[in-house]
């Protein structure tokens, strides 16, 4: 049996979440639950390196894992070709039918950005939201947590912020930078949430300095890496 998406309705809109490891995707999906985007169970436990938790439904996760695994990659070496195999079309088709009731749904992991076009084949009309950081900080940030050598690290942040940038030219959706100035990123968040028709008049209180650890330190970037970050930092709000 092929699966029909739900028909498209004012209870089953989606909402993606889009943008790379340590980049503020669970600051950006916590305001958003915040405001009234339903996530439905994820993992929301602090630990160290996100006190507010990750913000991910697990069975997302693991299948995006283990899809990324069977098309002969990983999150941190993204595979040239993404194979949906059924087993990942089940728990894709699963995930969304559970939503289907919910006025606004959403997800984020950041692995989807590697295997977005699998969503989109089934939620053509999903809407987008994307978040992005200064590669020197990211790339710090996963060296001190994965021990990877620091050219990986930017390499990694190219990968995942070159789809970024390129799904946001096809599709033209808000992207936003996640930043040391907090009032900038709180204003961007609001009109973010405004966009997608979510509660604007609920308080921010998800975001706050602590979700932030490093400012931008004097690393010298990649050119690949540079000429990505300053093409988002045009488009974002």
């Amino acid at each position: 049996m092929v699966f029909q998406p739900p028909e498209k309705t004012e209870k089953s809109q989606c909402v993606i979440v889009l943008g790379m490891h340590r980049s503020g995707t669970s600051t950006l999906s916590g305001t958003l639950l915040e405001a009234g985007l339903h996530l439905g169970s994820v993992l929301d436990s602090k630990f160290a390196g996100n006190p507010k938790g990750l913000q991910e439904a697990p069975s997302i996760l693991y299948m995006h894992e283990n899809l990324l695994g069977a098309s002969g990659g990983s999150w941190h070496q993204p595979p040239d070709q993404i194979e949906w195999l059924p087993l990942h079309k089940a728990v894709r088709d699963l995930f969304i039918e559970s939503r289907a009731g919910s006025k606004i749904w959403g997800f984020k992991d950041p692995r989807t950005l590697l295997v977005l076009e699998g969503w989109l084949e089934v939620l053509p009309d999903a809407q987008c939201v994307g978040i992005f950081r200064h590669p020197a900080e990211v790339a710090l940030s996963i060296h001190s947590r994965n021990n990877f050598d620091l050219g990986k690290c930017f390499d990694i942040w190219t990968t995942y912020n070159q789809k970024l940038l390129d799904f946001q030219r096809a599709r033209e959706f808000p992207i936003l930078e996640f930043t040391s100035d907090h009032s900038r990123v709180v204003q961007s968040l609001s009109v973010v949430v405004q966009r997608l028709g979510l509660n604007a008049a609920t308080e921010q209180t998800f975001f706050d300095s602590v979700l932030k650890n490093h400012n931008t330190p004097d690393v010298q970037v990649p050119v690949a890496a540079k000429q990505v970050y300053d093409a988002l930092r045009e488009r974002a709000l």
